[in-house]
């Protein structure tokens, strides 16, 4: 085994030993349990949605997750459990873990194909070492298979583009399938990439015939339908789009404008999955009839609104300051040195799902509700850091680049255990971490344990009450910035907080 492979296994295994100590001191998260019960679903070949307001983001790849405890169940038929599947969701964890590793895997492949060894195994282990990843990594959400699914039909797409490979095409076309498994939002890449297949054709100045072009578009298509059906157990294919009740606006529109008997060729349970999704981003936050509560940034907060700024502010404070410093000098040092024919063949496959996922769910979307949302960007911006190996010369420079690795390392073990409501060097006070970054990037319910226990440790503390009182009290962030409008701890709001815990809940000390 080469120094190579031996510091790539050492980087896996430090993320493993961080994601399995984790996994167990979190408690069950908001969206595990119906993730975990839509894989069961696809698991008995059911994929349905009767709970629009659970189920409107639910994927097949949750079945995944659900392998554990299928797989218990066969050896053991009477196999019965009362803790409403808290250790079978526990359990599932596991395997995000286990599968994220190949994003690492990844991450180090096309960095290593683009700036050589060194550049690859910078770039994993800042992947390995982002806490927002860590976090989603040891999740039953799709989260964690979206960063893989995403990073490979870009990585596939890039390889074939430069190739011009039926081999690379046919592996493009096929993760482009499978992306559809497992989060809505990869729907996009149905946008994304023929513009990029486009934007490298025109610069490289290729001819695109008519019929190649065509055979590929029907290729393409063909293997979605089959990935797609089959992926949700070919539930009510080919139904007839009269027999839709849509939700959205959008998809209403779409009825109205086609013929009611219209064939939609793909499962139902797919096509109500978008349409459901779409009406709660319509929506917006923060209604009783809301999937999710108030969107908040910046003290400022409005039901059923969204804000431009959502996702720059997220990305500011809660990647690592180290990693936005190195992300910057790179491109520094990239544009120095490239040539617009060199970027499109190379870093534009990186760039532009980037740029495109951040203008879009900046202003085009609703639903934001923390940084797991576009989580799936951090790949690509380590993969681009690794360019920073072709320029760099001097030991001045390596210093720096070591100081800033190191500088990494305090912040990752600070919230060792406890990764989702990580924020950067640039919060200081991290009690007023809620009013910078807003309660859905600190708390996603992942710190009942933590707080259970501290309040084991702290009778004299209770939860707060609805109505003003002297005391000392504890409240989960939500409750405090009131991201469903109760109104019920309002009269806390007068107060500042005295400390946290688990940086998911704030301290008040009433006198």
């Amino acid at each position: 085994m080469n120094k190579t492979a031996i510091l790539l296994a050492v980087i896996i295994m430090g993320y493993l030993l961080c994601g399995v100590c984790a996994i167990r001191s979190q408690s069950i998260t908001f969206d595990e349990g119906p993730h975990y019960i839509f894989g069961i679903r696809i698991l008995k070949g059911n994929p349905v949605r009767p709970k629009p307001v659970n189920d409107n983001s639910k994927m097949p790849v949750s079945v995944l997750n659900v392998l554990p405890r299928g797989a218990a169940q066969l050896l053991h038929p009477q196999l019965h459990k009362s803790d409403y599947g808290q250790n079978d969701i526990i359990s599932g964890r596991y395997i995000t873990l286990l599968f994220s590793v190949c994003s690492i895997l990844l991450v180090f492949w096309w960095s290593k194909n683009l700036y050589g060894n060194n550049a690859g195994l910078f770039s994993a282990f800042l992947f390995a070492c982002c806490p927002n990843n860590q976090a989603a990594s040891m999740l039953v959400t799709t989260d964690a298979y979206a960063v893989f699914f995403l990073l490979a039909t870009m990585y596939c797409l890039w390889k074939y583009c430069n190739s011009k490979s039926t081999k690379d095409f046919i592996f493009f076309a096929v993760l482009l399938g499978v992306s559809q498994l497992v989060k809505q939002s990869l729907f996009h890449l149905y946008v994304l990439a023929p513009l990029c297949m486009l934007m490298y054709a025109l610069v490289n100045r290729e001819k695109m015939l008519v019929k190649p072009v065509a055979l590929k578009i029907i290729t393409t298509a063909f293997i979605s339908w089959l990935i797609i059906n089959a992926g949700f157990t070919f539930y009510k294919t080919v139904t007839p789009l009269g027999g839709f009740h849509f939700m959205s606006n959008l998809f209403q529109s779409l009825q109205q404008a086609l013929p009611t008997g219209f064939p939609v060729p793909v499962s139902a349970s797919f096509v109500e999955g978008l349409d459901q999704a779409k009406f709660y981003d319509q929506l917006g936050g923060g209604f009783e009839a809301s999937s999710f509560g108030n969107v908040n940034i910046l003290g400022h907060s409005t039901p059923g609104s969204s804000f431009w700024y959502y996702y720059f502010i997220t990305l500011l404070f809660k990647t690592p300051l180290s990693c936005i410093l190195i992300i910057m000098w790179a491109l520094f040092l990239y544009l120095r040195n490239c040539s617009v024919k060199q970027f499109v063949k190379q870093e534009f496959f990186l760039w532009a799902p980037v740029l495109y996922f951040l203008l879009y769910m900046s202003f085009l979307y609703k639903t934001q509700c923390g940084v797991r949302h576009i989580i799936f960007v951090y790949p690509l911006l380590y993969i681009f850091c690794g360019s920073i190996f072709q320029h760099i010369k001097s030991k001045l420079q390596w210093t720096v680049l070591v100081l800033l690795i190191a500088g990494m390392l305090p912040g990752l073990f600070k919230y060792r255990n406890n990764y989702y409501p990580y924020t950067n060097e640039l919060i200081t006070d991290k009690t007023n971490a809620y009013n910078i970054v807003g309660a859905g990037n600190l708390n996603f319910g992942q710190a009942w344990f933590f707080l259970n226990d501290f309040l084991r440790k702290n009778p004299d503390i209770s939860y707060a009450p609805g109505k003003p009182a002297k005391g000392k009290f504890v409240i989960v962030v939500d409750d405090f910035v009131d991201i469903w409008n109760t109104g019920k701890y309002k009269w806390l709001q007068h107060y500042a907080p005295a400390g946290q815990v688990a940086y998911s809940y704030l301290l008040f000390d009433i006198k």
